[in-house]
Formats: C-alpha cells, structure tokens, sequence
C-alpha cells in the first residue's frame, strides 16, 4: 500500500512537471515567436473574411481561468475593403480575451470555449448605394464548406462584453442603430442539436434605436437593464424570447418576440407590457415624431400599456400598435379638460392595411370614454383622431346634468340657471388644432327641460325653458323654445348661419334668425329693453372656467346682429291695443331697426318702419308710420295724446288715414319726451266731429251763438302738420261743419307762443240746421266776405280769441 502510494505521487509529480514544463515551453514558444504567431493569426483571420485583420499584441495566460489557457489580443481591428472611402472600422478592439480548454487541445477539438471583448465597437454600414460591410459576418467562399447549421455544435459557452458601442448605420434605407453595451454576460448551452440556450445579464444605453431616421428613434438615449434567457432556433434561424423581465429607464417591462435572421429580408416581432407607467414616460420611448403627435393631450396618472411592433430587420418602418387602459387620469385636450377620466384605447401606424406606415396612415382611437368635466358627466363611446401630420378629429359625447351647474363654468352673472336639466349628444369631426375656427364641423343637440334662465344684465327670468340646439356643422338651429316671460307665453325657433365660427373670429359678423309668436304681448313687461344694460360681474371660483365664455356670450348679445320675426295674435302697451301683429325687427349692436311692422288697431290697419338708437338717458326714435282707417278717438288715446294737448282722444272722432313722419326721445321708462317730437303728419279724417272742443267754443261768443259748438260735424278733413319743439304748425285748413265753415291756419304751442287765425267767410250766416250736409270747397278758393278771428296764448296759459278785424295775422305773415 505505501509503495502505491509512493509509485502514485512519484507519477502525478511526473505528470505535473510535464505539465508544467510543456507549458513553460509552449510560453517561451510563444513569446520568442510573438510576432510570427501574430502574423500567422491575422493571415488565418483574413483567409477566413472578405477583409484585412490586425492584431496589436498577443499574450498567453495558463492560470487567469485555469485549467483553460487565456489568449488576449490586444488592439484587434478589421476592416472591410472600402475602410479607406468611408473611414468605418468594422471591428475594433483594445482587448478580447479568447478563452481555450486544454483537454480539447489534447482531443484536437476546437479549443474555444469563452469570449470577453473589452472597450470595444462593432460598426455595420451601408452607403446610399447599397454597398454594405455586413459581407464580413461571412466566410470566403474558398473556405472549406462546413455541416450544416442546424446540427453542428457551438463551442463557444460564454461571451462577456464589455463596453461595447454597436452601429448599424444604413444611409440607404435611412437606419441607425447606435448602442453602448456597458456589460453584458451571455452564457451559452446546447439543448440539442437544433437550440441554443442563452442566459444573458445586460446593462445597455440606446442612443438610437432608429428605423426610419426622418421619423426619430425608438428608446433614445434610453437605458436597458435585463437578466433573462432566449433561445436561439437553428433550424429556423430565430431568436425567441417569452415573456421575460425587463427594466427600460428603471420602469419594468415584459417582454415577448423573436426575431427572425433567415431569408434576404429578415423580420423580427416584439410584445411589450407594462403598468403603471406615466404617459410622458411612455411617449418618450416612440420616435419624436410619434410622441410629438401623442402630446397633442396630457395624462397625469400612470396607465397599464401593451405594444405589438412587427417589421424588417433591414430598414423601413415597423408596424406599431399600442394598446392603454386608464383609471381616473386628468386628461387634458386642446378643447377640453377632463376629470377622473376612464378609458381604453390603441395607437396604430397602419390604420389602411398595405398603406405606408407613416403619419397619414397613423391614428389613435379611445373608447369607452367616461369622465367630468367641470363636474359634468360626459361619455364618448368612440373617439378618433386619424392622419398624424394634419390631425382630424372624428368624437362623439354626451350628457346629463342640472343646468344649475353650468353657473360655475361660465363664470358669470350674466346668466344665471337656477333650475332644469339639459341633455348634450354631440359629434365632431374636424382639425385637432386650438384655433379660432376648429368647431366648424360640430353636429347634435343639446336640449333643456324645464329650466329657468336669470338673464341679469336685463333683470329678466324665463321659466319653464324647453328648447332643442341643433348644431349642423358651424350653423346653429334652435326649435321649439317655449318659455314663459313676465307670463307672456313665447314659442320661438332661430337660426344663426355660421355661428361657431364668428363666435371667435368675427361675432359682429354673426346673424341670428329668429322666430317667435305669442298668444298675448304685454309690451309694457318690457320696457327693459329701454333702459342701459347692466354690466355683467365675474364669479370668482377655484375651477377652471371656459376661456372668455361669459364674455363670447355678450359678444353675441352686444355685436350680433339678431333678425326678429315677431307675430302675436294680441299685444298691449299701456292704453294701446292691437291685433293680428307681425313685426320685422332688426336688433343691431347699437340700434334696433324696425323694418316692417303691421297691426290691426281701432278698427283700421297700421304699419310702420323706422329705428331705436338706445342711449344713457334718452333713446332716439326715428320712426314711419301709415295709419289706414283708424278710429282717431281710439289712436289718440292708445298713443295718450302724441305727447300734446292740443286736440285730445275726448275731443276728436271719425276715421283716420295719414302718413306720419316722426323722431322722438323715449326715457327709459318708454314715456315721450314732449321737447324731443319733430314730426310731419298727412292727414285725412273722415267723418270726422269735435265734441266739447274748448278752443273753438270759445270762438260762439263772437259768432253763432245759437248753433251748438259742442259737437260738431264737418266734412273731410285734409292737412299736414308739422310738430316741433312743442309746437303745432296748421298749415292753412278748410273746415266744413254742421256749423260753419271756415279757414284755420297757424301756430298752435304748448310754450305759450300760440298764434291761430280763423277765417270765417259771411255766407256762414245762411241757417244750417241738423240736415246740412258739409262739403268742403278748397283752401285756395276765395272765401268771399269774411270775418276773421285770432287766437292767442294769454296771460293765464289759454287760448284768448279776438276779432282781427284788419286781418293783422295775415299781414304778419307776410311781412315775415
């Protein structure tokens, strides 16, 4: 037993002095013949490649990994045979560390088992022509042919990199890849014949990650930390890889794909998955181009994505599809903010199947939308935006809620909601831009039930307010708006063309069309409409109103211009009534023209046209008016006497027929402004009669004092009067009456400069009695012999009558 020992120990020290001296001759071999062997290797290299291969120094190590030898290359470069035009180093090395089994040395295997290549660049290019150094990665044909791919055996069980900066630079198909591998451990194990197992541990910084580099790159200057294992299928040539952990800027993903290096135009497929990830993050990761069409909104709170990218290896654009979910995210669009947001949605860049995979072809779509707005409910089943470089969007929403909750979102006193609900269904489709004509293509309805609207700029509440908005495109349709005003009942349909366009561009451009009819109009409920518009105040509150609503809305009250086509079966103003009325009336920014108005009034017609300039204290009526057959009684005291007291409603009778031209100031409680009336009135007044008419019963205590003064009868009545600071100018005037005839010309005023002449021709002495028939002869025919009567204001402010005996009136006339 111990010589066994003894014969043992002595074998294994032969064995190790063996060992050792064989390498002690194999490192003095190496080290006398350096610079042979370094030829001798990059001459082998170069048989090998298409290319030139040097190496700056060689060492040899038995003990960094043993019992394997370590060879270590120091400065290894290879270059394609067009290095000298393009200046791109295929390979570059300072050092990489071959690692050999001295056990498959003795068996006269292939002796490579390990690779670790430090502070080194792989540089893959290709020219606008097409030429490309990628031929490197094959043998020359004039090697010898080896077994086939899929049953040979690798050798090599582990690569280490370190420092490692990767280019794939295509001109041609406008690529870059540009990757730094801080480190990266790949162990490698044979399944079978057929499969290569890979353990890999990375560190690795993208700077590109580009397939179309107009487009921008994907993962830019991003960094990729994983520890996972693939599978390398050499039968089929792929790389595969399922669901594996990955971290991209420290957020983890999941990872499925493979890609697929056979054939002339390799494709490769990737599955990604990740929650909770902000939305700035995630856009980050896409090409500039892509997040730059994404940020057209804002998301707060992170969201649960999936990404499917498919496409060549070689250049072009992969397919993308991304797919998100959210949670109560505040979402913020170019038109509207949102609250506690919840929705699902994908991203495509090939909405048309076989169409380029670019921005026209690219969309984003989001479904079942629920969220707030303002506080608001508001839906949206589908939502599109489709063609990236100019964005459409393409939406639908709804919603219901109390209109009283609108007050905070207008931000106004203007308009106050106090009760009723409203429903909006809306559709859009148009640019995805803020500018001042992005609603043109607005299209659905909003409607109101049962509210009541304080409109207090003018004091005035509607009630029981139920109306349908019909918005086609930019124009905007009101039907059956029924509301109830000051208890006058209104039933009302409008138009306004082109609305939602001037709103911001132009609101004094915009027109209203504007239908109402009431039953009953009770006009003095809105004498309102005289008097100055209160100034509309701000509400100040913490949420965030519509830019300038209140102040859009006043626009359209304030420069607008509103057409109204009015119709009522009844109206009243104070002592004036009317039927069958329809009015033509043209609100303007600073006016209201009434371009036809019509009315049966004392049993005749009246129709009229004119303007209303609204001013602080005093508006200006300019106004035009035909009266048809009117009971003069009935208009003198509809309209209270025209502002005088000359002759009166209790004074006068018969049927009137004029033509009167007028301007006069209202106050803004709608009374006349007796300074302010300038008028010129064409009148005929048939079967006419002055009943108890003082200035003339003072004219029977100079003549006929036996006929009766009070009511008297007379023929047609023709003339003009011209009104004017409070006076009355009669020009001259045939009067035939059941009691005589005369001639009345002169100045009738209410300052005290009165100054009437009365002419009364001598054939008035013949007797009339109830029988006589008054005709009228004519202003300009003589008279005859005649008395003649002056009236003038005296000193107790009545009209004083005398005899002008020389006719004095007439000669003052005429002297001026």
């Amino acid at each position: 037993m111990k010589k066994f020992r003894k014969y043992l120990l002595r074998s294994l020290a032969v064995l190790l002095g063996l060992v050792l001296l064989a390498m002690i001759i194999i490192f003095s071999y190496v080290s006398v013949n350096k610079q042979k062997i370094i030829k001798q290797v990059t001459s082998e290299l170069s048989k090998k490649i298409n290319g030139n291969a040097s190496i700056g120094n060689v060492e040899l190590s038995f003990f960094r990994h043993f019992p394997k030898i370590s060879v270590l290359l120091h400065n290894v470069k290879i270059t394609d045979t067009m290095y000298a035009q393009h200046r791109h180093p295929f390979f570059e090395a300072s050092e990489v560390f071959v690692q050999l089994s001295i056990q498959k040395l003795f068996k006269k295997e292939s002796p490579l088992n390990g690779l670790r290549i430090n502070d080194a660049s792989l540089y893959i290019y290709t020219d606008t022509s097409g030429y490309s150094n990628d031929y490197l990665f094959k043998q020359k044909k004039s090697a010898p042919e080896k077994i086939n791919q899929s049953e040979s055996k690798n050798e090599l069980q582990f690569v280490e990199l370190n420092n490692l900066r990767i280019i794939v630079n295509d001109q041609k198909r406008e690529k870059l890849h540009d990757l730094v591998v801080k480190n990266m451990d790949l162990d490698l194990n044979d399944k079978d014949i057929k499969t290569i197992l890979f353990s890999v541990d990375a560190d690795i910084l993208v700077h590109s990650l580009a397939f179309n580099l107009p487009r921008g790159s994907f993962l830019k200057e991003k960094r990729f930390q994983a520890d996972f294992k693939m599978r390398y299928d050499k039968l089929l040539q792929q790389l595969q890889f399922d669901s594996i952990d990955v971290r991209l800027e420290g957020h983890p993903f999941n990872l499925s794909g493979k890609f697929d290096l056979s054939g002339s135009t390799p494709q490769f497929g990737l599955n990604i998955h990740t929650k909770n990830i902000l939305y700035s993050n995630a856009r980050s990761f896409l090409p500039e181009r892509i997040s730059k069409s994404l940020s057209i909104v804002t998301i707060d709170n992170p969201l649960d994505a999936d990404a499917f990218i498919n496409g060549p290896l070689k250049g072009g654009d992969p397919s993308i599809y991304i797919k998100w979910s959210s949670k109560e995210v505040h979402l913020s669009t170019p038109f509207l903010d949102f609250d506690e947001a919840k929705f699902t949605g994908f991203f495509t860049n090939e909405a048309v199947p076989g169409q380029p995979r670019k921005d026209p072809n690219s969309k984003i779509v989001i479904n079942n939308f629920n969220a707030l707005w303002n506080d608001l409910p508001v839906q949206a089943h589908n939502i599109e935006i489709l063609d990236l470089s100019t964005p459409t969007l393409t939406c639908d929403l709804t919603s219901a809620f109390p209109l009283a909750t609108l007050n905070e979102i207008l931000g106004t006193n203007s308009l106050q909601l106090t009760s009723g609900d409203a429903e909006v269904n809306m559709t859009y489709k148009g640019p995805l831009e803020k500018n001042d004509n992005s609603n043109s293509f607005l299209n659905g309805t909003i409607k109101f039930k049962n509210g009541t609207v304080l409109y207090t700029s003018r004091n005035v509440e509607m009630k029981k307010v139920n109306a349908t908005m019909i918005f086609k495109n930019s124009d905007v349709f009101i039907e059956n708006f029924q509301t109830v005003v000051f208890n006058n009942t209104f039933t009302m349909q409008g138009v306004a063309k082109n609305l939602l366009t001037l709103i911001n561009t132009g609101p004094n451009n915009i027109n209203i069309d504007w239908n109402i009819y009431a039953p009953s109009l009770d006009l003095d409920k809105f004498i309102y409409l005289l008097a100055a518009r209160k100034k509309a105040t701000v509400q100040r509150s913490k949420k965030v109103k519509i830019a300038n609503m209140a102040s859009k809305i006043d626009g359209i009250l304030d420069q607008g211009r509103l057409q109204v086509q009015l119709k009522s079966d009844r109206l009243t103003f104070r002592k004036f009534q009317a039927e069958n009325v329809q009015a033509n009336i043209s609100l303007l920014t600073d006016s209201y023209i009434l371009n036809n108005v019509s009315m049966n009034h004392a049993g005749g017609r009246m129709s009229m046209n004119g303007s209303l300039v609204p001013a602080q204290h005093n508006n200006l009526v300019k106004l035009n008016m035909d009266v048809m057959d009117v009971d003069v009684s009935r208009l003198f005291k509809a309209f209270e006497n025209f502002g005088q007291d000359g002759i009166t409603d209790k004074s006068l009778e018969g049927k009137l027929t004029a033509k009167v031209k007028a301007t006069l100031g209202l106050n803004e409680s709608g009374k006349v402004n007796p300074s302010s009336l300038a008028s010129t009135v064409d009148f005929s007044l048939k079967n006419g009669a002055l009943n108890n008419y003082e200035p003339v019963k003072k004219m029977q205590r100079y003549v006929f004092k036996k006929r009766d003064f009070d009511n008297i009868r007379f023929a047609e009545l023709k003339n003009r009067f011209d009104i004017k600071d409070q006076e009355v100018t009669i020009n001259r005037m045939e009067i035939q009456s059941s009691v005589f005839s005369m001639f009345v010309e002169g100045l009738y005023s209410m300052k005290g400069n009165t100054d009437i002449s009365i002419q009364v021709p001598l054939n008035n002495l013949k007797k009339r009695d109830s029988t006589y028939n008054p005709e009228n002869i004519g202003t300009i025919t003589k008279a005859g012999k005649s008395i003649f009567l002056r009236g003038r204001t005296g000193a107790d402010g009545s009209i004083k009558f005398n005899i002008d005996l020389f006719n004095k009136y007439n000669k003052t006339k005429k002297d001026k």
